[in-house]
């Protein structure tokens, strides 16, 4: 299938990672999560104990986002609720009292080496929509309402490390197992302008996050520079000519013998070509073009860019993502994916699913040609390459990771500008998914949308 350069733009955000959601009381807030709600659970019936975390560092805390089903909470801790299908308002201060406590007992936070206790805030429930209750033959009531709440951790500077263990992993009910295996809970942590995946299961509950070092480009892949075209005659050639002829005409002017000014010229000459000063530009004449990329160095260079394009999407604010794109690609595709980036996002955000580039595998590439380019009246040194690749992308939600790899096939050109090589422009030729979509049909749950599946 043809797709086009909008397809480009378009595979590559539909993988971008969701904003953060932060839980409200208010009226308005709690419509649109039931919305949100309903829409996931339409897509992706959420049956059993499910939970759905997102851990964020700020400036001045570390917070945990919880949202859990009362089949999760009941297995977690003992609430002692009067109805046990439900949770009443009355009932919501005694629960957060349990749930600080459950928490600063059972995962320790530390920041920096220190534990921290954690403040539990923003408690409650949702009023689900009862015709969703179909979807929740095995749980019922209690798979359908929710509790949320924040775990705030004070930071008194900003941290370098944080290392918890997440302590709850009630049974699958979904799995298809006679006995059924203790839930794997995935996760999003997001920090330092990154988003990053992170998955607990009981076998390895915990995780450490540490501050990454260095700026923007220390977190890309390194692009070699292109190669400046050479003069044809140096500026220190010239200075060479210049030189002898200025020591040879001294020489002949104080009547030295012919042969004592020539060699006096020759010196001077000798001395500045093996010195070989820059010499000021306007001392050069003509251009040579430079030599054309070695195959191996242009495929190199490509394969860099093609991460680094991929890399910007684990940033979280809009200003990195163009920054980290700016790294990769020019020109007007350079804003088409930014653009088409900002409008995943938003969409993304209305869905309420997760879907991220978790990596990203050349398979082949070629060079098929070298040469120049036109912008702006200014030739520039372009390459062109058949790419084949792989694209591993992860969608999560409700504490499930959905895994999806599409393969691509495109032609790129690669041109050189004055920040060095980046992406002109682009064609996709072919997408499919090859990760064996067929396999779904046999899962319980119904599969994620097509549009979650653009990676």
């Amino acid at each position: 299938m043809s797709v086009g350069r909008t397809g480009l733009c378009l595979a590559l955000c539909l993988a971008t990672a969701s904003a953060e959601r932060i839980f409200t009381t208010s009226a308005d807030a709690a419509t649109a999560e039931r919305a949100s709600f309903a829409l996931i659970a339409e897509r992706h019936p959420q049956d059993g104990p499910h939970v759905d975390l997102r851990f964020r560092v700020d400036r001045a805390e570390f917070v945990i986002e919880a949202s859990m089903n009362l089949v999760f909470l009941d297995w977690m801790i003992d609430t002692s609720r009067e109805d046990p299908e439900r949770i009443d308002d009355s009932e919501l201060p005694e629960i957060a009292v349990r749930l600080e406590r459950y928490f600063a007992q059972q995962m320790p936070v530390r920041i920096d080496g220190i534990v921290v206790p954690p403040a539990i805030r923003a408690v409650q429930v949702n009023a689900p929509d009862e015709s969703l209750l179909p979807l929740f033959p095995i749980s019922g009531w209690k798979g359908l309402r929710k509790i949320f709440f924040n775990l705030a951790y004070p930071l008194k500077a900003a941290p370098d490390e944080i290392s918890l263990a997440w302590p709850a992993y009630p049974p699958d009910l979904l799995s298809p197992l006679p006995q059924k295996p203790p839930l794997e809970i995935a996760t999003e942590w997001t920090a330092d302008g990154l988003r990053s995946s992170v998955l607990f299961t009981r076998a390895e509950p915990g995780f450490t996050w540490r501050r990454p070092s260095g700026e923007l480009s220390s977190r890309l892949e390194k692009v070699p520079t292109p190669s400046a075209p050479t003069p044809f005659v140096p500026p220190y050639a010239t200075l060479a000519i210049g030189l002898f002829v200025v020591a040879f005409g001294a020489a002949a002017l104080a009547k030295r013998p012919p042969v004592v000014a020539l060699g006096t010229g020759v010196l001077a000459a000798v001395v500045v070509i093996i010195v070989r000063p820059s010499g000021p530009a306007f001392l050069s004449f003509g251009t040579r073009a430079p030599a054309q990329l070695d195959p191996a160095e242009a495929t190199r260079i490509f394969t860099a860019l093609q991460t680094n394009l991929y890399r910007a999407f684990d940033y979280e604010a809009e200003s990195s993502i163009y920054d980290a794109l700016a790294e990769s690609v020019d020109g007007e595709l350079l804003e088409e994916t930014y653009l088409s980036v900002r409008r995943a996002l938003v969409m993304e955000e209305e869905g309420g699913a997760m879907s991220r580039v978790v990596s990203v595998r050349p398979i082949a590439t070629s060079v098929v040609s070298q040469g120049e380019i036109e912008e702006a009246g200014v030739a520039a040194r372009a390459f062109t390459v058949d790419a084949k690749w792989q694209v591993d992308g992860r969608v999560t939600h409700w504490g499930h990771a959905h895994d999806r790899t599409n393969e691509y096939e495109g032609r790129f050109t690669v041109a050189a500008s004055a920040n060095g090589w980046r992406i002109h422009d682009a064609e996709i030729t072919r997408q499919e998914r090859v990760d064996g979509a067929e396999s779904d049909a046999e899962e319980v749950v119904p599969p994620i949308p097509a549009e979650d599946e653009e990676l």
